[in-house]
C-alpha cells in the first residue's frame, strides 16, 4: 500500500500549531522561536516530509533542473555526452531532463518547448542550422548553451572541439608511412562539425601533398558503410571517417569486402570508445574528449545562473591516438 506524502497540514496537526507556523519554521524563519523550529523540523523529518519541488520553484524562480537536447541517444557519442552532463549536474545539485531531436527541426522545437514548459533553469543543446531563429528566440529568456556544434551567424555560445590538431596528426602519421591517396568520409555540410572537419582535412592534405578522395554523407552508420564502398572503388590506401557512426559503417564495409585493416588498408576513426579498441586491429582515433565537453558545458551553464549573464563557450582540443589500424604501409 502506497502512503500519501506528508503535508504541511499533517505536520501542523501533529505539532498543534498553524500551517503558517510550520511553513516559517521549515524555512528557518527567525520569527519562530528556535526551540519551536527544532521541534517542528524534527516532526517533519519523522513524518518524512518532502517539500514540493514546484512550490519551491515558484518562490525561488529556480527548479534545479537542466534540459539537454541531443540528436540521438543511440549514437554513442551523444549518449556519452549526455551521461557526462548528467554526472556533472548531479555533483552540482541539478537534475537533468534529457531528450533527443533526431536532427529534425519540428522535433527539436518540440523538445525545447517541452523543457521550457517544465521551467528548467537552462538548456544545453546540439543545434542545427535550420533551427537558428527558434533557438535565438529561446535564448532571450532561457539560458542556452550549444554543445558539439555552433550555428554560423549566431551569438549563442558553444562548447565545441577543435578538430584541427587531431586531423593534422592523423594525416602526418599516414604520410610518414608512405600514404599518398587518402579517402575521407565527410559529415553533413549543414553542420559546423561537418564543415570544419572537411576544411581541416583538405587544408592539411594540401600542406602534406596528399591526394584527397571525398565522400559526402551524414552522421549515420549506413552513410559510413555505403561511403566506404564507394571510396574503395577509387583505391585509396587509407581512410579517415569523419565521426564515430561513420567509423562503425566503415568497419562493417571493410569486413564485408574482406579488406584486412592495418595490413591492406589504413583506417582512422573518430571518438575513443571501447568498441574501437577491441577490433582485431584496434582502430586509430581522432578523440574529441566528449566527457570533458559535457562537463565543461554543464559547469559553464550553471556558472551563468549566478551572474544572470549568458553562459561562456569553450573549445576542447582533439588528439590523435595511433593504433594497429594504421600499420599498413603501401
Amino acid at each position: 500500500m502506497v502512503t500519501a506524502p506528508a503535508t504541511l497540514r499533517d505536520i501542523a496537526r501533529a505539532c498543534g500549531v498553524s500551517v503558517s507556523t510550520v511553513s516559517r519554521a521549515l524555512a528557518n524563519n527567525p520569527a519562530i522561536a528556535k526551540k519551536t523550529r527544532e521541534s517542528i523540523q524534527a516532526i517533519a523529518k519523522e513524518l518524512d516530509y518532502r517539500p514540493n519541488a514546484q512550490a519551491r520553484a515558484l518562490k525561488s524562480s529556480r527548479t534545479d533542473a537542466i534540459g539537454v537536447v541531443v540528436p540521438s541517444l543511440i549514437n554513442p557519442f551523444f549518449s556519452a555526452m549526455a551521461a557526462a552532463i548528467e554526472d556533472e549536474a548531479n555533483k552540482a545539485g541539478f537534475a537533468t531532463i534529457i531528450t533527443s531531436s533526431g536532427e529534425n527541426t519540428p522535433k527539436i522545437t518540440e523538445a525545447i518547448e517541452a523543457l521550457r514548459a517544465r521551467q528548467v533553469d537552462g538548456i544545453i543543446a546540439v543545434p542545427h542550422a535550420e533551427s537558428k531563429e527558434m533557438l535565438e528566440h529561446v535564448a532571450r529568456s532561457t539560458p542556452l548553451l550549444f554543445i558539439d556544434r555552433y550555428i554560423h551567424g549566431s551569438n549563442i555560445p558553444a562548447v565545441v572541439s577543435n578538430s584541427a590538431p587531431g586531423i593534422k596528426a592523423a594525416l602526418e602519421a599516414l604520410a610518414s608511412r608512405g600514404h599518398k591517396k587518402i579517402g575521407y568520409l565527410a559529415g553533413p555540410q549543414t553542420t559546423s562539425t561537418g564543415l570544419e572537419r572537411l576544411k581541416d582535412f583538405q587544408r592539411f592534405c594540401e600542406e602534406l601533398g596528399l591526394e584527397q578522395i571525398i565522400h559526402h554523407g551524414g552522421y549515420l552508420h549506413e552513410e559510413g558503410f555505403t561511403g566506404t564502398q564507394k571510396l574503395l572503388e577509387q583505391h585509396p590506401t587509407a581512410l579517415i571517417a569523419g565521426d564515430s557512426m561513420m567509423t562503425f559503417g566503415a568497419l562493417e564495409a571493410l569486413y564485408r569486402e574482406n579488406v584486412d585493416i592495418g595490413k591492406q588498408i589504413a583506417l582512422v576513426g573518430f571518438d575513443d570508445f571501447v568498441f574501437m579498441r577491441i577490433q582485431p586491429a584496434p582502430v586509430s582515433i581522432i578523440d574529441q574528449n566528449v566527457e570533458e565537453m559535457g562537463r565543461t558545458a554543464l559547469r559553464n551553464l550553471v556558472a551563468s545562473f549566478a551572474g544572470k549573464s549568458p553562459p561562456e563557450g569553450a573549445v576542447v582540443q582533439t588528439r590523435f591516438i595511433a593504433r594497429e589500424s594504421i600499420e599498413f604501409s603501401p
